[in-house]
């Protein structure tokens, strides 16, 4: 019976892999369809940033921070990073979903989202942006906004995804909090 232990136990071990293959192959596992790009709530910022002037506790709508811009801020944090590094598949695009608060009506804050190429020419591959106001029906109230932004083919790997928060032609103060950006593919 000892010598045939190892056999024993390699025969478990094959049926045990065999089981997790066939249970993963019926779910979603291991296929990353719309895996998230990024999804974050401020909350792990301080300390990692060299700056961190945009974040905020006037208003957050979850944790302690939110990321702002207003009248001695232009833009917030920006999100960036190369498009090969943003999802396991070549983005066809990404959702991007907020939570922002616009204090007064006169907000024309705006949530751009931005691909630009490498090289000494720095055009953008792509140019994107949510209107906050469009979409932000009552002031003084944490509010979802959701838009998706289709990819133009063939952009290159070393484009970069980049995302932040601009005040654009306005000093008013505007909030963002719990952004989500998921890869459409």
């Amino acid at each position: 019976m000892a010598n045939k232990l190892p056999q024993i136990i390699g025969r478990l071990a094959a049926a045990g892999l065999l089981s997790f293959v066939a249970a993963c192959s019926g779910s979603d596992a291991g296929h990353w369809v719309g895996d998230y790009v990024t999804d974050n709530d401020f909350e792990a910022m301080r300390g990692w940033l060299p700056d961190a002037s945009s974040l905020t506790r006037d208003h957050a709508h979850s944790g302690q921070f939110a990321t702002y811009v207003g009248p001695e801020r232009e833009y917030g944090l920006t999100f960036d990073l190369p498009l090969r590094d943003a999802s396991v598949h070549t983005l066809k695009g990404v959702a991007v979903e907020a939570w922002v608060y616009l204090p007064t009506p006169e907000s024309a804050a705006s949530l751009e989202v931005q691909v630009p190429l490498a090289g000494p020419d720095s055009r953008m591959g792509f140019a994107g942006s949510i209107k906050l106001a469009d979409q932000v029906k009552e002031t003084a109230k944490w509010t979802r906004v959701r838009q998706e932004f289709a990819f133009p083919a063939g952009l290159p790997g070393d484009a970069h995804l980049r995302i932040f928060l601009w005040r654009n032609a306005t000093q008013a103060t505007a909030y963002l909090d719990d952004l989500r950006v998921k890869a459409l593919e």
